[in-house]
């Protein structure tokens, strides 16, 4: 809107308050527009000549001056002063305010007039200064009723015109004891405010002195959980609040913005009066002649239109209701800004993504907002925000994963709070509940994700946020209400209140599971996998037991859950032994009585893809264990229900619980399932089961080094112009180390960056492990850096071939650090990764140059067993398999070692084999905070009390281990043992950890005496994870159980091992250069943690 009066903006270098700013506006801005509202009358006509299909824009738009408002502010202490006389008169100074409610649903114009009156009389009347207390006609007669007694209101206006308000304001009464029931007084009228009288703002005395932080207003909470609660706002905080509409480049000076459903007494509505004194836009509302609610989105949308606004204030469900008509998207696109003053926009709005400007105004009444209010939302989407510059955000430890914080407000010189209840370094602040998600890319944008109070923890310590899934399941039209549980569980059910009972009774149950089962799969795509809900864990609400629900129309989480407590136990309880009956069995049987290979393998599938989704017809090896417990127990189930169609039950019975997992594939599921179903009850044959094992081991071993390619050199003889590098998991801890040690040496001219595909890019990943570890993000930048994604375990690493070609004419060194980190994988579930090491030998022998480059393999000294009485590990070939770790992760190390010292013996292929030791926090102390260590050292706090114990620590730190692995790619040894040269004793180690937790020394028997008696609570089992590791310490040996002269041995009994070859062949290693480990070291590693959240506060000065 254009008029030729301007609005002069408030000083700022002024302490004024929030009334005092608009008597200022009144003096100087006082023929603009600060609200604007439809002439009803003329409305009225537009609407009929409307109905007979004609539309006339005859209605007349009328406005209030700042100037007009002004004298309407003034007639309303006028009226003040006639209601309460002590307001004129008694001691100012030293009288205690008088706390005044208003429980009105008055129009927008009337509301503020009156609001503004109040504030006046807060502190600069000539008599006892007020209190106002602005009370949410949404709340129960009970609610009330407890405001007002716990603030002892003296005074209530209630709005008269209104039935179901007077009959809120009688009915309270009625729960109120006698002498806390205040006096009731008419909310005055529109006509009453701005009709005419002789005042100039006489009973104001502005020569009064008053301070910014005395009281102004009270609002109150939601009460979503229990009774709402009053929060006092001062009148520093209600400028503060005004002047967040200035921390963004948000310019709506004479823009119209549309306020017609943002009632006064809310947060939203108090925002949009503070922000219109600072940015001067004029306020659009409903005619004040006539009370109207604007709960309809079509006729606020048309308001909308007939007010000529160009933004508005909206809830997420107003959005989402006209993102279903394309033509009110299109009316939506023309306006310059509609701010979402909430979250958790529904995606089926998601039309309204691309052309529409949304912008979130995160905040609450504790603290106000706390976002900067731009001009348009970030490219990254509506839902992201940044923090307001005036504000003091606390971001404390990982909630739920990478970047997930629980969000908590530190009070500073711009930013007070209007609640308290924590303390930040001694600083009082505001833990809001509220958990946020840091931008992977971008880390000053944030988006709100659910509630600490909502989040759902299972008994694995994983945590799910209800909030976004139950919000997707909603957008069924069959479903009014989704509550999810699964605390202290395996997994997560969802609890539905269908919006007619009609539907699942005419239906029967399992079709209306059927009815909203895509909405459960879009929230299972959304959701990370240990969040995933499955159709046997959907249940539906009974209509005697209706869900209960706030003022705000919230369901009562915890209610909810309590009253459904037996049904939810039930449910778990059919989980174990629940199948997917609705898989055809194989109905063919061979001449053994069972069933073919061929028809069992299809069998699986089936079971398989049911369950997973993800498995195709040809991806027969595919890994599916590490998905949840629950579909690992499905499947079981199903499977062992079809054997007993047609086997014996004593061959059922002999088949172990946990087979799943132990035949990771549906070709090695089908093998065992086959056999079974053939099986007539015999006894199996007895078989040594460690022997079974190394004879499997050997197998392996011979797949994978027979036929090897012969390398021949390109004619003539290619000789490299400098060193081209193919590395592997560079997104991970120590591969994100050496990337970034290898782009800063001047030998090397290429680094073909090599990792798998993933939802993220390649660059957005390699710049979270660059990063969190500390390293700088501009190497990212380096032209040497070559991204490529694909997959080792596939023949031609499944990339262009054109690529794959330039790679293998190019690259002079390999260094293959990628593996996976599971210690209770079986060794089927590494053949994948096994095969990628012999498709790494053929790519080196398949290359043109004058040698063939280095293969460089990344092992693990963890690989051998613990032992006390053996010499120190050579740097040589382990050739005794029963040195070697019955794990499938030190199996499947030990087999590529075996790969590729066999290919040396039988190529020209040189290889390196990295043996890597137990790697230390780097040049930031990133350190995994639930490896073995890290994790005894959350545990010593939590015991309080460091385990001591006799032995040397050789842990290495991260950079260095990087730096030294790059040193050996010219080793002239084949194997290498990668540990600190120079260990240092436990004692020194643990001694340094105790004192900067501020514990004591204690027996290691006595620290492991202490963990055992931690309580194995879902809560317990996330924030100690030594928890999880009781039989890895159990383990260790101990000074009792250490032999006499083996103190200098490695410590926990852990294998010691030989080093001259590799500090030979590392000058990063000359222990002339390489200092011990100290107090440094530690306090950095210990201070990483304390960042995430893994340790409370410590000791560190």
């Amino acid at each position: 809107m254009s008029t030729q009066a301007k609005f002069t903006s408030v000083p700022l270098e002024k302490d004024l308050t929030l009334d005092r700013a608009y008597e200022w506006h009144a003096e100087h801005s006082t023929d603009v527009p600060a609200f604007t509202y439809l002439d009803e009358e003329n409305k009225q006509v537009r609407y009929l000549i409307k109905a007979f299909n004609t539309v006339f824009d005859v209605h007349e738009q009328q406005f209030i001056t700042w100037g007009k408002l002004g004298a309407g502010i003034a007639n309303g202490v006028d009226i003040i002063h006639s209601q309460i006389p002590e307001t004129l008169m008694g001691d100012k100074a030293t009288a205690e305010p008088i706390v005044v409610g208003v429980l009105s649903s008055a129009e927008p114009i009337a509301y503020t007039t009156f609001l503004l009156a109040l504030l006046r009389l807060t502190h600069s009347g000539a008599g006892q200064p007020i209190l106002p207390f602005l009370l949410s006609t949404r709340n129960s007669s009970l609610a009330v009723a407890h405001l007002i007694t716990v603030k002892k209101v003296q005074y209530l206006w209630v709005n008269g015109e209104q039935n179901q308000i007077k009959t809120l304001a009688n009915e309270t009464m009625t729960h109120l004891e006698q002498g806390n029931i205040p006096s009731v007084i008419p909310f005055p009228t529109f006509a009453d405010l701005y009709s005419p009288r002789d005042t100039s703002l006489h009973h104001i005395d502005n020569t009064i002195s008053y301070s910014m932080n005395q009281p102004a207003l009270i609002l109150h909470s939601s009460g979503s959980t229990a009774f709402p609660k009053p929060l006092v706002l001062t009148h520093t905080n209600l400028m503060e609040w005004a002047n967040t509409i200035k921390s963004g480049d948000n310019e709506l000076s004479d823009e119209i913005v549309a306020v017609h459903n943002a009632p006064i007494f809310h947060t939203m509505g108090i925002l949009s009066t503070t922000w219109a004194a600072i940015s001067g836009y004029i306020r659009a509302v409903s005619c004040p002649t006539i009370l109207k609610s604007f709960t309809d989105p079509e006729r606020f949308l048309q308001e909308i239109q007939d007010s000529h606004s160009t933004a508005t204030f909206s809830a997420p469900s107003f959005l989402e209701a006209w993102a279903a008509d394309p033509k009110n998207v299109e009316i939506l696109k023309k306006m310059k800004v509609i701010m979402i003053c909430s979250i958790g926009v529904a995606d089926h709005s998601a039309n309204v993504r691309e052309g529409v400007n949304i912008v979130i105004v995160y905040g609450a009444t504790e603290f106000g907002p706390g976002v900067k209010i731009d001009a348009k939302h970030p490219k990254e989407g509506y839902e992201w925000f940044r923090f307001a510059p005036n504000i003091s955000p606390v971001l404390p430890s990982d909630t739920d994963g990478p970047d997930t914080f629980e969000l908590i407000f530190k009070q500073c010189e711009t930013h007070h709070l209007s609640a308290i209840n924590t303390e930040i370094d001694g600083v009082p602040a505001y833990a809001t509940s509220d958990i946020i998600q840091r931008h992977e890319v971008d880390h000053t944008l944030f988006r709100v994700m659910g509630r600490k109070d909502d989040q759902i923890m299972l008994s694995t310590g994983e945590k799910t946020n209800p909030g976004p899934m139950e919000h997707i399941i909603m957008k069924n039209p069959h479903v009014r209400t989704a509550i999810m549980f699964g605390r202290g569980k395996l997994s997560n059910g969802v609890l539905l209140e269908p919006k007619s009972y009609d539907d699942v009774q005419r239906l029967g149950l399992e079709k209306f599971r059927n009815l909203i089962w895509p909405n459960i799969e879009e929230a299972n795509d959304y959701a990370p996998a240990h969040s995933r809900i499955f159709k046997e864990m959907i249940l539906v609400a009974s209509p005697s037991k209706p869900f209960t629900y706030t003022a705000k129309n919230t369901a009562r989480r915890g209610a909810i859950i309590k009253d459904y407590a037996d049904e939810i136990e039930e449910i778990y309880k059919a989980v174990d032994e629940s199948t997917q009956t609705s898989i055809p069995i194989p109905t063919s049987t061979t001449e053994n009585g069972g069933w073919s290979l061929e028809d069992t393998r299809e069998f699986v599938h089936n079971v398989v893809h049911e369950i997973m989704k993800d498995v195709k017809r040809d991806e027969r090896y595919r890994r599916f264990i590490q998905f949840r417990f629950l579909q690992a127990t499905y499947i079981r189930n199903t499977l062992l229900h079809g054997l007993r169609q047609v086997a014996p039950l004593s061959t059922v019975q002999r088949i172990p619980s946990n087979f799943v997992y132990q035949h990771p594939t549906v070709n090695d599921l089908a093998q065992l399932v086959a056999n079974a179903s053939q099986s007539k009850g015999e006894s199996r044959a007895q078989v040594d089961p460690a022997a079974e094992r190394l004879q499997h081991i050997q197998d392996v071993v011979r797949k994978y080094t027979q036929n090897w390619p012969v390398h021949k050199p390109a004619e003539p003889p290619v000789e490299p112009e400098g060193e081209v590098v193919l590395l592997t998991g560079s997104t991970g801890g120590l591969g994100s180390q050496i990337l970034a040690q290898l782009v800063t040496l001047p030998s090397i001219t290429r680094i073909y960056a090599f990792n798998r595909p993933s939802k993220k890019s390649s660059l957005e990943r390699h710049i979270e492990a660059f990063t969190d570890r500390g390293n700088q993000l501009s190497l990212l930048e380096s032209e040497k850096i070559v991204y490529i994604e694909g997959d080792t375990a596939v023949e031609g690493f499944a990339i262009d071939p054109e690529v794959f070609k330039q790679i293998q004419s190019l690259v002079t060194i390999i260094i293959h650090n990628a593996w996976k980190v599971n210690f209770n994988l079986s060794l089927a579930s590494f053949e994948p990764a096994i095969r990628g090491v012999r498709y790494m030998v053929d790519l080196a022998l398949g290359s043109p140059l004058r040698t063939p480059p280095r293969v460089m393999f990344t092992s693990s000294i963890g690989n051998v067993k613990s032992w006390a009485n053996l010499p120190p590990m050579a740097e040589e070939p382990i050739t005794d398999l029963n040195l070697i770790n019955m794990t499938g992760y030190s199996e499947s190390k030990w087999i590529s070692e075996q790969i590729l010292e066999a290919a040396h013996r039988n190529t020209a292929l040189k290889p390196v084999i990295v043996r890597v030791g137990q790697l230390a926090g780097g040049i930031n102390g990133n350190w995994n905070a639930r490896e073995w260590f890290p994790s005894l050292v959350r545990a010593s706090q939590v015991v309080k009390g460091a385990p001591e114990t006799e032995g040397l620590v050789s842990f290495i730190p991260l950079h260095v281990a990087a730096s030294a692995i790059i040193d050996l790619r010219n080793s002239s040894s084949i194997f290498a043992h990668l540990v600190h040269p120079r260990p240092v004793t436990w004692k020194s180690v643990i001694g340094n950890v105790a004192e900067i937790l501020g514990v004591p020394t204690i027996p290691f028997e006595e620290w492991l005496k202490r963990l055992e008696a931690v309580p194995r609570t879902p809560e317990a089992l996330h924030n100690n994870p030594a928890l999880h590791l009781l039989d890895f310490y159990h383990a260790c040996l101990t000074p009792k159980d250490m032999p006499s002269g083996q103190e200098d041995r490695e410590a926990m009994g852990l294998a010691d091992y030989e080093t001259t070859q590799t500090v030979a062949n590392s000058p990063t290693l000359n222990p002339d250069n390489l200092p011990q480990l100290g107090r440094e070291e530690i306090a950095r590693w210990m201070g990483y943690w304390e960042r995430k959240g893994a340790l409370e506060a410590l000791q560190l000065n």
